[in-house]
C-alpha cells in the first residue's frame, strides 16, 4: 500500500482528435485575430466554440459584441458569453455580468450580475473583483455592504486596478467601511493618479492641500494635471466615473 502511494502519478491519457482540431482551430482564431484579420479570426474561433471550448465562446462573444469580422449581434454576444461563462470561464463570467450591470445588449439586472461577478471575482479576475466592490457599496443587487466593498476594491486594488485604488483610496479619506486612514487614503490615492486616473489626481491634490501635508508644490502639480484634463468636477460625484488606462 505506502509503495503504491510513492508511485509516480498516471500520465493524462492523450487527447482526441476533436480535441486537437479544438486547440488547433483556438490557436489560429487568436493569432489571425492579433494580426487583425478579423474575418478569418472569427471564423476559426466559431469552429473552436462549437466543439465547446470556454476561451474561443468568450473571444467570438466579444467579436460579436464589437462588430469585429462578424455583424454587431447583441444575441450572439450573449449567447457565447453565456456558454463560457456556465464553464466558469473568468472572463466571460465579468464581462456578461458587466453587461447585465449596465444594461448594455440585455436587460438590467443587477442581482444577475453581482452572481457573475461573484464567481468571477473569486476567481481573482480584478475587473470582476472591483465592479463587484461598487455593487457592494452601493448596495445595488446586493445589501449594502461597505466591508464587503472595501474588500473587494482592494484584492482590485492590490493587483493594479486604477479605478479600485481610487475608490479605495476615497474610502479611506471619509473612514467608510474602513478606519479613516491620511496616510494610505493618499497612498492609492497616488497610485489611481500615477496611472492616469484624472479624479484621483484632483482628489489627491485637494487631500494634500487640506491635510496640508506633502508640500504645496505636490498639491499643485497633481492639480494641474487633473486641470489639464478637464476634470474640475464634483469629485463627490459616483466614484464609477473614474477612469484610468487599468481595470476599465
Amino acid at each position: 500500500m505506502h509503495a503504491d502511494l510513492n508511485l509516480p502519478p498516471s500520465p493524462p491519457p492523450p487527447p482526441s482528435s476533436i480535441d486537437r482540431r479544438c486547440a488547433l482551430a483556438l490557436a489560429r482564431g487568436l493569432r489571425c485575430k492579433a494580426h487583425g484579420d478579423h474575418v478569418a479570426a472569427a471564423r476559426w474561433l466559431l469552429a473552436a466554440a462549437r466543439r465547446g471550448n470556454s476561451a474561443a465562446q468568450y473571444h467570438l462573444a466579444a467579436m460579436h459584441r464589437h462588430g469585429q469580422g462578424v455583424p454587431q449581434d447583441w444575441a450572439q454576444a450573449l449567447h457565447w458569453y453565456t456558454l463560457a461563462a456556465a464553464q466558469g470561464y473568468p472572463r466571460a463570467q465579468a464581462s456578461l455580468g458587466l453587461l447585465y450591470k449596465t444594461g448594455q445588449g440585455v436587460r438590467r439586472d443587477e442581482s444577475r450580475a453581482a452572481e457573475l461577478l461573484a464567481a468571477a471575482a473569486a476567481q481573482g479576475h480584478a475587473h470582476a473583483q472591483y465592479h463587484l466592490g461598487d455593487l457592494h457599496e452601493r448596495g445595488a443587487g446586493v445589501r449594502l455592504d461597505l466591508h464587503a466593498a472595501a474588500h473587494w476594491f482592494v484584492r482590485a486594488a492590490q493587483q493594479g486596478c486604477g479605478p479600485a485604488q481610487y475608490r479605495l483610496g476615497l474610502m479611506y479619506e471619509s473612514g467608510r467601511g474602513v478606519a479613516g486612514d491620511w496616510e494610505r487614503a493618499a497612498d492609492w490615492l497616488r497610485r489611481a493618479a500615477e496611472q492616469g486616473c484624472h479624479l484621483a489626481q484632483l482628489r489627491l491634490a485637494l487631500l494634500l492641500r487640506r491635510a496640508d501635508r506633502g508640500g504645496d508644490d505636490q498639491a499643485t502639480a497633481w492639480l494641474r494635471r487633473a486641470v489639464d484634463y478637464g476634470a474640475v468636477v464634483d469629485v463627490q460625484r459616483p466614484a464609477s466615473m473614474a477612469r484610468s488606462r487599468s481595470c476599465t
